[in-house]
């Protein structure tokens, strides 16, 4: 007997088609001293985003981070470039710490690790 599958309601692929979009953006923002794209280095949290908003959940490498107020308006630009109705809210997020760990595999490859 085969289950019944049905396809998600059109509202979240909305959702996740603006989550990939924020996504995109946030690959051309680049943390200068490390070198990657934000996403690559593991600061992105969580995105949600709707039809009037975008919300960006991220953090830094530490709270003292000296480019960490450059990084956030870089990453607040390249939403509402992306997003020129929406209205952007950026969240810092201290917990979890960020670490090296959280550097995806494309960041881990652009850095020679």
């Amino acid at each position: 007997m085969q289950e019944n599958s049905q396809a998600p309601p059109p509202e979240a692929l909305k959702r996740e088609a603006l989550v990939q979009s924020a996504i995109s953006a946030l690959e051309t923002v680049l943390d200068p001293e490390v070198g990657i794209d934000i996403v690559s280095a593991g600061f992105i949290y969580g995105i949600d985003a709707s039809a009037d908003w975008v919300h960006l959940k991220m953090t830094l490498t530490t709270r003292n981070c000296p480019m960490g107020e450059s990084i956030v308006l870089m990453a607040e630009s390249a939403l509402k470039s992306a997003f020129k109705n929406k209205e952007v809210k950026i969240s810092l997020i201290w917990d979890p710490p960020w670490n090296p760990r959280m550097i995806t595999m494309d960041g881990r490859a652009a850095l020679g690790l």
